[in-house]
């Protein structure tokens, strides 16, 4: 028998706690609560959960105050923050403090269950020291991420999204054009209603539509697609620029677009972890490159 991924959430709203622990109650997790962060230190001490789905506003003891504290009773232990008042400084220093992510509220909790589900298989981050500055876009933007065109089949769209490779669970897909611009984007909820609109009788989650690929429509990607958020990153912008760009509107990953092309992707958890080590070095006073 696989032994449980134990999982601790800490957070002041009850209703949020048992959603989570609901949607982890499946006989592969074992989860404990606690509501501040005095108490979720305690919860600590007895169970040593291998994943913590940390709030950042809480009574007594704030995200990073609990944060720090958790780290330093077993570093290993992987911290997922959440917030619902997300700013860059807090971001790059919940990265820096060691949180294996940071994700904003409301929460999907299909992502919410992967962030666990990588967090417990990953232990602790794996941080190779990098001691020459990123401070631009293109020094970071992912050019290998999958694009999908307008004329592929929805069940493209299914395969892409199940190729996690290096990056991890896709939230988004970008579609693109023959000349390499951003037509559109599709979610995996987009997937689902597409499925469920064949099969209106069905609650279907994405585990299932993995499973039964048939179940979607014979459809293109075009015929589904949403348009493209009306914000981009620029090759040449600022990390930090685009990093409280990303905060303010809370979107986790954003399309790189020059000359009206789509390059690539850029996440802000990846900003944050390199403005975040920028001050480290600073500190410990390495010179640029």
């Amino acid at each position: 028998m696989t032994e449980k991924i134990k999982v601790l959430i800490v957070d002041d709203e009850v209703r949020f706690v048992q959603n989570v622990s609901r949607l982890l109650d499946n006989g592969r997790f074992d989860v404990s609560v606690a509501h501040n962060g005095l108490d979720a230190l305690e919860v600590m001490h007895k169970t040593r959960p291998d994943v913590v789905v940390l709030d950042i506003r809480m009574p007594e003891m704030d995200g990073i105050e609990t944060l720090l504290a958790m780290k330093n009773l077993d570093a290993e232990t992987s911290v997922i923050i959440l917030t619902g008042h997300a700013d860059v400084e807090t971001g790059i220093l919940a990265i820096r403090e060691g949180a294996f992510d940071y994700l904003f509220k409301p929460c999907d909790m299909d992502l919410l269950r992967e962030k666990i589900l990588q967090a417990a298989a990953t232990r602790q981050i794996q941080r190779c020291p990098v001691l020459w500055p990123r401070r631009m876009v293109k020094e970071i933007t992912n050019a290998s991420f999958i694009p999908l065109d307008i004329t592929d089949d929805l069940t493209k769209a299914l395969e892409i999204f199940n190729a996690t490779g290096s990056w991890g669970m896709r939230e988004e897909l970008h579609v693109t054009d023959n000349r390499d611009r951003l037509r559109g984007v599709i979610s995996r909820n987009g997937l689902i209603r597409e499925a469920e609109r064949v099969y209106p009788e069905r609650n279907i989650l994405w585990s299932d539509l993995v499973k039964n690929p048939w179940w979607l429509p014979g459809k293109k990607v075009s015929d589904v697609m949403e348009p493209p958020a009306d914000i981009s990153a620029h090759p040449d912008e600022p990390l930090h620029q685009v990093a409280q760009k990303m905060i303010n509107h809370h979107i986790r990953c954003l399309p790189v677009i020059a000359d009206n092309r789509f390059m690539g992707i850029i996440r802000l958890n990846d900003i944050l972890f390199h403005i975040s080590t920028a001050h480290e070095n600073r500190k410990l006073g390495h010179e640029d490159a």
